[in-house]
């Protein structure tokens, strides 16, 4: 089965997949390694659109940025192995 991004872009998607698979190890490993500056990030992003977010239980909340960054950082990790293997 062909893969349908092949005809909208000049360039191939195992680009595309290595592209995503980076940018979601690096987002992965800054929250497992840096977690504050993770919740940091995303308190940020919300600010953009006039959210205002904070965690109400700030322990709770780093464990579970860093759970969610180790599993973030295993998909990252398989998606480019799939992507070395099947492109």
């Amino acid at each position: 089965m062909q893969c349908p991004l092949s005809g909208c872009f000049f360039f191939s998607p195992s680009v595309i997949f290595f592209i995503v698979a980076a940018l979601s190890l690096g987002l992965g490993l800054l929250s497992i390694l840096k977690p504050e500056r993770s919740i940091l990030l995303y308190q940020k992003i919300m600010k953009y659109f006039n959210w205002k977010v904070e965690p109400i239980d700030p322990a709770r909340e780093l464990r579970g940025t860093r759970t969610l960054g180790g599993w973030l950082t295993v998909l990252a990790v398989l998606l480019g192995m799939v992507t070395l293997l099947k492109f």
